[in-house]
């Protein structure tokens, strides 16, 4: 077994050597009906696929390059020589074969558009956006293969972040029948609305994050991010709904809105009813550690004793960091903690704590870090980093 995972990425590139000796095997039943064509093939494509075997691709390049003709049978085998190019990095030579194929006058629309197609795949695998964005767009004009190369033009719009562009074609995708991109044309309306409201134009994030909700109702993201606009725009019941809303539909992410909510119930003069929800969503879900906002809530709206009771009887039923860290910071209100110095490194260790306790995973890669990521720096998925709470914060 591990001599076969030790060989596996050769194998792998190995693949489409396996689909030429397939290819001629088709060939040789064709024969009798051209003969001619099938010595042809012997000379030629045969060496060429000698060399290729024999691991020889400088010697077998310019074989299957001065090969003057080329047909809808013979392309698969330029196309698989390129891909073996392209696998391993060589992308000149990649580029060279599909460069090759596309000057056949002898190639008809729809396969010199498969070439066009690859050969802006080579450009994008080295790094030339500008180059495989032109010849995608040359594919789409085209009118063959349209769909992979919107695809490819998507990667392009990713990773430069022209989030206009991503949602532009995302749109024609999901048109033609795409339908799973909702969810990440989502995050593109999110990305954009981020912008927005990173240059003051509130409206126009408010309309981006109202787009993102209309293609996935249940973007956590598209709901933070209007909570964040509605108090923005002073909007306060508006906001509280979406928090609401956020908590009822994952309230993992809750701690997110959380100062957003405090703001909200603090302009409305519903504090008190403020700690009453808190609690609540503290009971409700068992993985929400609220205690610290509602132990500084009740310190302003009912005084110390009532935070006291409060905190001793939520550690005696919930033994948390969370907590002792609410019960610290209460104690050192008073004078005799607040000038401890022993008791100020504990407070201090304690924060510490509770601070690392606080981490995001990423379902897929298992990426992990301190602070929230909508991409995946690691994999690049959209969507799959969640706060850790609960029993998976207690295993990590």
């Amino acid at each position: 077994m591990e001599i076969l995972l030790s060989y596996w990425p050769w194998m792998f590139l190995l693949l489409p050597v396996a689909y030429l000796l397939g290819w001629l095997k088709g060939i040789s039943f064709k024969k009798s009906d051209n003969p001619a064509r099938t010595n042809t093939l012997s000379s030629d494509y045969f060496k060429g696929l000698n060399y290729l075997l024999s691991d020889q691709q400088e010697r077998a390049l310019p074989v299957f390059l001065h090969l003057v003709q080329v047909d809808n049978e013979t392309l698969d085998t330029h196309l698989a020589l390129a891909t073996i190019y392209r696998r391993s990095g060589n992308y000149d030579k990649a580029i060279e074969v599909h460069q090759n194929l596309i000057a056949k006058p002898s190639l008809s629309a729809k396969y010199r558009s498969k070439a066009l197609l690859e050969l802006g795949r080579d450009y994008l695998a080295a790094g030339l956006f500008d180059r495989a964005e032109g010849l995608f767009n040359d594919v789409i004009k085209n009118g063959f293969y349209e769909q992979q190369a919107r695809q490819y033009m998507l990667d392009i719009y990713q990773q430069e972040k022209e989030w206009s562009e991503a949602i532009k074609i995302t749109r024609t995708l999901i048109q033609n029948g795409e339908s799973k991109l909702r969810t990440l044309i989502a995050q593109f309306y999110c990305e954009s609305s981020d912008q927005y409201f990173q240059k003051g134009d509130i409206k126009q994030a408010e309309a981006a994050a109202k787009d993102a909700l209309s293609y996935d109702a249940g973007s956590i993201r598209a709901m933070v991010i209007r909570v964040q606009n509605n108090v923005a725009l002073r909007k306060f019941k508006d906001a509280i709904k979406f928090i609401k809303r956020i908590e009822q539909t994952d309230a993992a992410y809750f701690p997110l809105v959380l100062s957003y909510c405090i703001t909200a119930y603090r302009e409305l003069g519903k504090l008190e009813e403020l700690i009453e929800y808190l609690k609540w969503a503290e009971h409700q879900h068992s993985h929400l550690s609220l205690m610290q906002p509602i132990v500084e809530l009740l310190l302003e709206v009912k005084g110390e004793e009532a935070a006291l009771i409060y905190i001793q009887k939520q550690l005696a039923l919930t033994p948390s960091i969370n907590g002792l860290a609410s019960f610290m910071m209460l104690m050192n209100k008073q004078e005799y903690f607040s000038s401890n110095n022993h008791f100020q490194k504990l407070q201090h260790a304690v924060e510490r704590i509770r601070q690392k306790n606080e981490q995001y995973h990423c379902n897929k890669c298992g990426y992990t870090s301190g602070t929230l990521n909508w991409q995946c720096p690691s994999c690049l998925a959209w969507g799959e980093i969640k706060p850790l709470t609960g029993v998976m914060n207690a295993k990590n």
